[in-house]
């Protein structure tokens, strides 16, 4: 957001030059700081609007080459991580796209991934998918009209989820999604999704969850208490409250959805 120069580039390929990679940056910005490209490799669309998921559809509408990396302005690419991913899509070309793996501050990997390479995502993965992690055929993507649903992501009452819900669509018609234990990016900031209070998460994820399950979604919302008890995030006596929550998140989904 409101970028009038390449100087984040430069914090993001630390071990090439950015101006190697086909890059297409959608700036959500205003009419006085405007980002301009003179470089046949870089490609910039300013646009006055807010909404990550309508800023994710704007790049994959406009992109160009055969894979679509989503990407955030915040990330530093790992060494070799471009070697990675095609040999990833070389060696499996009935795929239609990847998850692969990120590190956070300390260099550790950020989350708890499968050790080994998997043909399809099971559905915990899908939840756990984050859109930095994501890589995919663009013809791919346009043979089946894929977008970001706009209202999930930042920018909007349900600021999370967008990403696994963009996953599970895409499974949903007919894509092949598979994961490969490589680690591509780092990111050094907490997600989204840990910094917004619990209360907060279980008003959003049931709305992701309804989005993504239908009518069974309370399961899931079960499921979630349970791993958050074990993780120490929340304690038994709070179930009846987290879930009112989740209840008042679906409710206002499908009243969101209805206007």
């Amino acid at each position: 957001m409101n970028r009038s120069n390449f100087e984040f580039l430069q914090s993001m390929f630390l071990f090439s030059g950015f101006y190697n990679f086909n890059i297409l940056i959608v700036n959500q910005t205003t009419k006085d700081t405007i980002l301009k490209s003179d470089l046949d490799t870089i490609k910039v669309i300013n646009v006055f609007e807010k909404g990550l998921s309508k800023n994710r559809n704007l790049a994959l509408q406009n992109a160009t080459k055969p894979l679509i990396l989503l990407t955030d302005d915040d990330v530093v690419f790992e060494l070799n991580f471009e070697l990675k991913v095609i040999k990833a899509f070389n060696e499996n070309v009935e795929h239609d796209g990847f998850r692969f793996q990120f590190l956070n501050g300390k260099g550790n990997l950020a989350k708890k991934y499968p050790r080994e390479f998997q043909s399809k995502l099971s559905k915990l993965q899908i939840l756990n998918t984050s859109s930095i992690e994501l890589v995919f055929k663009r013809e791919s993507v346009l043979n089946k009209a894929l977008l970001f649903d706009v209202d999930f992501g930042l920018g909007t009452i349900f600021n999370m989820g967008e990403e696994a819900i963009f996953v599970s669509d895409a499974i949903k018609k007919g894509l092949k999604i598979g994961f490969v234990p490589e680690e591509i990016v780092s990111h050094l900031h907490i997600s989204t999704g840990n910094r917004v209070l619990l209360s907060k998460q279980y008003f959003v994820q049931s709305a992701v969850f309804y989005r993504i399950f239908g009518k069974i979604y309370l399961f899931w919302i079960a499921l979630k208490f349970i791993f958050d008890v074990k993780q120490k995030k929340t304690v038994w006596f709070k179930f009846i409250k987290y879930f009112n929550q989740a209840i008042k998140g679906k409710k206002a989904y499908v009243n969101h959805t209805k206007l």
